[in-house]
């Protein structure tokens, strides 16, 4: 939730709004799909539902610059710097994609959702998602290579 938030206080808000809509629907839950994938379907919700809240002229994109990435452990000063400096290279890449590219490479890659979950968190089809992860993946590495 907080890399699609932008915001730690928000995210937190919405996490237990998921879990509170998760015990109160567990009746519902079919066991069509794996209860993790069920459980990102319903914080999903909870995020979107949280920007229309907001508004409809924000886009998502301007909300998730505020994202961080938390830099590795180590004692080696060096190491921390240049893991700190690819970091901040890799996601101000990142916040260039648009909104949909930026949120599968999130879904994939940062949250570890396959294709199959993910699509089923954003009721479209597999193929569809993995044209538009191919299509961010491409983007991005454009972008990092400076080719944009």
């Amino acid at each position: 939730m907080a890399y699609l938030s932008g915001h730690a206080d928000l995210a937190e808000d919405l996490t237990q709004e998921t879990f509170v809509s998760a015990w109160a629907g567990i009746g519902n839950y079919k066991g069509r799909a794996s209860l993790g994938t069920w459980l990102h379907r319903i914080a999903y919700n909870k995020f979107i539902d949280s920007r229309r809240k907001l508004g409809r002229d924000t886009t998502l994109l301007t909300e998730l610059k505020g994202a961080k990435c938390a830099a590795p452990q180590t004692s080696d000063p060096f190491y921390q710097a240049m893991a700190d400096e690819q970091s901040r290279f890799l996601y101000k890449a990142m916040h260039r994609l648009g909104s949909s590219e930026y949120l599968v490479i999130v879904l994939h890659y940062i949250q570890g959702l396959s294709f199959r979950q993910m699509a089923e968190v954003l009721d479209e089809p597999a193929g569809t998602i993995k044209w538009r992860t191919n299509r961010a993946l491409k983007r991005l590495r454009a972008s990092l290579t400076g080719r944009v």
